[in-house]
């Protein structure tokens, strides 16, 4: 069981590419905090980032995600004037140019990716505001540098269909810029040092290809092959809630992926996610959602 495939396959998502396009080096946008993850690819040349109260230099080649569409600046150098982003996305996208000077100039390629909210899950907690991947980084990930490759190659083309390519290779850009961020040994804390430990990925194993099973602490610290107390003192220690209430809440995920999904009463989806009771499983799903699963499915 590849744990972080099956997390990063209950992420819903849809991503938009908003332009492509050349800046001089007087640009300076600000981008408002919002509801999306927004990217930023730096095709050509080099920027300055700013969030909060870090400042970032990038080059040709970074790649930037702001996982919780985090408030940031970026612009050809610090204290250029900054104009808002969403004007700017307007200018270009009606053919107009919102900067103007000389001089040496940013290729940039923007745009944002709308995650599901329902996915409250430890890994998408744990993720940073901001997000860097530098053009090295890139490199060494052959899928990673295939991809941003081919959007920069379709965002600067008018042939048919390039936009519709652009949005879906942006939904695997997303996917892998999040792989990348899972497997650098730098980031390996919180919820990723539990991937990396031997006994709570195998924990997490368990529960993720196992998810009907009638699971006990008692049961799964054996299979685990630890004591009760071990496992649910480490696990809630890397992974922030208890194996008991991981489990529920994955199971609760994965319902309301089936219920979204697919043609299932709600005793089958009940039972797919471990519940042998149809009333339990409505008692469960409404403390997490806030609603019953058949308003749950009327709703999406």
């Amino acid at each position: 069981m590849d744990i972080l495939s099956d997390i990063l396959s209950l992420i819903k998502l849809k991503s938009a590419v908003y332009f492509q396009s050349d800046f001089p080096a007087t640009w300076g946008m600000r981008v408002n905090e919002g509801p999306f993850a927004q990217f930023h690819m730096i095709a050509r040349g080099n920027c300055a980032l700013e969030i909060g109260e870090e400042q970032v230099a990038l080059n040709a080649g970074d790649l930037v995600v702001f996982p919780f569409g985090s408030a940031h600046a970026l612009a050809g150098r610090m204290g250029n004037k900054l104009l808002d982003g969403s004007e700017v996305v307007q200018t270009v996208r009606s053919g107009e140019d919102p900067f103007y000077g000389t001089g040496a100039f940013t290729r940039i390629i923007c745009g944002h990716f709308e995650i599901d909210k329902g996915l409250e899950h430890p890994f998408v907690k744990s993720l940073p505001a901001l997000i860097h991947i530098k053009d090295s980084e890139r490199r060494e990930s052959s899928w990673l540098e295939g991809i941003t490759n081919s959007i920069i190659k379709e965002t600067g083309s008018n042939d048919p269909g390039a936009e519709l390519i652009v949005s879906k290779l942006a939904e695997v850009l997303f996917i892998h810029v999040l792989r990348v961020y899972a497997m650098s040994s730098a980031n390996q804390t919180g919820f990723m040092s539990a991937i990396y430990d031997e006994r709570i990925s195998n924990a997490l194993k368990q529960v993720h290809g196992g998810i009907q099973e009638p699971w006990t602490l008692d049961s799964l610290a054996h299979n685990v092959g630890i004591s009760r107390t071990l496992l649910a003192n480490r696990f809630r220690d890397m992974v922030g809630v208890t194996p008991m209430q991981y489990l529920s809440d994955l199971r609760m995920i994965k319902a309301s992926e089936m219920l979204r999904a697919r043609n299932m009463s709600l005793f089958e989806v009940a039972e797919a996610v471990g519940y042998g009771s149809e009333a339990a499983f409505i008692r469960t799903f409404k403390r997490k959602f806030g609603q019953t699963p058949g308003a749950y499915r009327r709703s999406a």
